[in-house]
């Protein structure tokens, strides 16, 4: 027997009866859907902040934009520096900051008070996403066997002589396999090469210049002059994609 979709669900709330109304219809929309929905509530960006790292990783956030202290927007840019991949949806009583919404790409603002009918259909699309994303895997030969990684959660891939350094987010994988085995896994424009030893997924590319590219896990790579035009259209073209 096939078990539940899983979704993980954090609603950064103030106000607790705002807090709870939400926390039901999203339970009630799982309940419906057959989904199993995992949710943590946070009472300030700051309480957030200081226990993300401990919690387990979220798919979505619900973030109120007007709490004391530090706002939802300002926890939303502090949540991008460290993790691209998940859903940002901003719960607001106020219109006026669908601009700044985009330098965190949001992925939907609902305004308050909260419509059943819209969160539902924000939940909806944002399973579709995530199952989008999760369906993107590869298969990586380990010690302990074959080993299923999803291509969002690769930083990037390093050749070291005749072996394979897969950067992701659980770690290294470590392998023997040729490049031009695995280059075709990987194809532009969300993974690219910058050097002859370096595919880099675009997705976690924070910054991109002529000599280097940051990516969100610290490491900083190095960019071949041989390979700067063709990077650097990859990095345009596939931000026009998304």
């Amino acid at each position: 027997m096939q078990g539940k979709t899983n979704m993980r669900i954090a609603i950064c709330e103030d106000n607790k009866e705002h807090a709870d109304i939400l926390h039901g219809m999203i339970h009630k929309w799982a309940d419906a859907e057959g989904i199993e929905a995992q949710i943590g509530h946070y009472e300030s960006a700051e309480q957030f902040m200081c226990c993300w790292e401990d919690d387990i990783p979220y798919d979505l956030v619900f973030l109120d934009i007007e709490m004391a202290k530090m706002n939802g927007m300002e926890l939303a840019q502090y949540i991008r520096r460290h993790d691209r991949a998940v859903l940002l949806v901003f719960t607001t009583g106020f219109v006026n900051y669908a601009l700044k919404g985009y330098e965190v790409t949001a992925f939907r603002y609902l305004k308050k008070p909260l419509q059943e009918n819209k969160v539902f259909d924000t939940l909806k699309k944002a399973l579709h996403e995530i199952s989008e994303a999760n369906r993107d895997a590869i298969i990586v030969p380990t010690a302990e066997g074959a080993l299923r990684v999803f291509k969002n959660d690769i930083y990037y891939v390093e050749v070291d002589n005749h072996y394979i350094i897969m950067h992701t987010k659980q770690g290294n994988l470590r392998y023997k396999e040729k490049l031009g085995n695995v280059e075709p896994m990987f194809p532009e424009p969300a993974f690219c090469k910058c050097h002859r030893s370096y595919i880099v997924n675009l997705f976690h590319v924070g910054k991109l210049t002529r000599d280097k590219v940051e990516v969100d896990n610290g490491d900083i790579l190095p960019v071949s002059r041989a390979r700067w035009d063709d990077l650097n259209e990859c990095y345009l073209a596939y931000y026009m994609k998304r």
